[in-house]
């Protein structure tokens, strides 16, 4: 659950994430969305109120060259 954090199993299937924990409803894919950027960011952003990404990410330039 990208709010609470609890792991809540469902079949492909189900197509809305439920959590029985803390009540969040939201599609399955807006949670797992959520969940990753989570991740990539390193902090918790939640389905509603959130602010603008910009103030929470630091941008970095990279350039490939190739392998």
């Amino acid at each position: 659950c990208s709010k609470c954090g609890q792991k809540v199993e469902k079949t492909l299937a189900v197509r809305v994430h439920n959590c029985p924990y803390c009540g969040l409803v939201l599609d399955r894919d807006h949670n797992a969305a959520i969940n990753i950027l989570n991740r990539a960011v390193g902090t918790t952003v939640q389905a509603c109120g959130i602010e603008s990404l910009d103030s929470m990410m630091k941008q970095e330039a990279t350039i490939f060259i190739g392998w």
